[in-house]
């Protein structure tokens, strides 16, 4: 989950183009249909991406069929699509805050949505939890949608953290919603995460976290080989911590930043403070005694 600059593609001009252009198989047919999807275009813009407004734009069956080969294999007068597609591949998952994308995928559906199979503004980088969601982008309540890269400012925020109960080796973890309920975009906030960041292996990625984290504290953070002197000193450590790994990986909700936000919970940083400290323990020993 992660606020992305959208790519600076002038889309109108790309499609038209391509649309004059008598060299692909979807001339003329997609000339003939050009100006709705262009106004398709506007209003997406207009609506700032909300899934919940984008109006569909009805194409014929022919030009459906054209503009998702298009997508599949890019003519040239679409060469950001192949750009878009190997452009920071390596980063954190806009969608879900996995650490790493993979793929280029479309926010609304190119099945139901095909007028936007090639809108740059509809295409974002994304790991194989995009896919995994399906045709799904808006829920039966008002406020109910997934959100987007490109247009929602919140994903700027810390939206989620990781929650630990049952403190121990193997705790009971979850992860809790940080945004209240009077946030203007919790519905849409609340839902993204269910529909899609619960599904991914986030839980089994907070896992091993947590099992590096009690068999060798400083392999999650490295200031943790030498134990801190106070629970405040352990406090500023991981949230030291935080901001560097925000930093590195470009956003507030990766899953290693989900995770060490998770650990400064009063109750959890409190039992890690004092499985730090117990009395006899070496720096590089494990937290917790078997």
């Amino acid at each position: 989950m992660n606020r992305l600059h959208p790519p600076e593609i002038d889309d109108n001009e790309a499609l038209t183009k391509l649309a004059n252009n008598k060299r692909v198989r979807s001339f003329p047919h997609l000339l003939a249909e050009l100006a709705p999807i262009i106004a398709g275009y506007e209003q997406y813009r207009a609506v700032l991406g909300d899934a919940h407004q984008i109006a569909n734009v009805p194409l014929s069956d022919e030009v459906r069929g054209y503009l998702k080969g298009h997508y599949s294999s890019p003519p040239a007068d679409l060469s950001y699509i192949r750009n878009l597609r190997l452009d920071a591949e390596q980063r954190v998952c806009p969608m879900c805050g996995s650490m790493h994308r993979g793929t280029l995928d479309h926010l609304m559906p190119k099945e139901a949505y095909t007028a936007f199979a090639v809108f740059s503004l509809n295409l974002v980088p994304a790991c194989k939890c995009n896919t995994l969601r399906g045709e799904v982008i808006v829920g039966p309540s008002a406020g109910q949608r997934i959100l987007h890269p490109y247009f929602d400012e919140c994903l700027s925020e810390r939206l989620i953290a990781a929650r630990f109960d049952d403190l121990g080796a193997i705790p009971r973890i979850s992860i809790q919603l940080l945004t209240p309920l009077a946030h203007p975009q919790h519905r849409a906030i609340e839902f993204h995460v269910r529909e899609i960041v619960s599904n991914t292996a986030i839980l089994k990625h907070l896992s091993d976290r947590w099992t590096h984290l009690c068999d060798r504290p400083q392999r999650i953070v490295r200031a943790l080989a030498e134990i801190p002197q106070s629970e405040q000193a352990l406090r500023e450590i991981l949230e030291k911590e935080r901001e560097l790994t925000d930093e590195t990986r470009g956003g507030k909700n990766n899953w290693d930043s989900v995770f060490v936000t998770g650990l400064l919970d009063a109750d959890v940083l409190h039992w890690l403070y004092l499985q730090l400290s117990r009395p006899g323990r070496g720096p590089d020993a494990p937290l917790v005694v078997p």
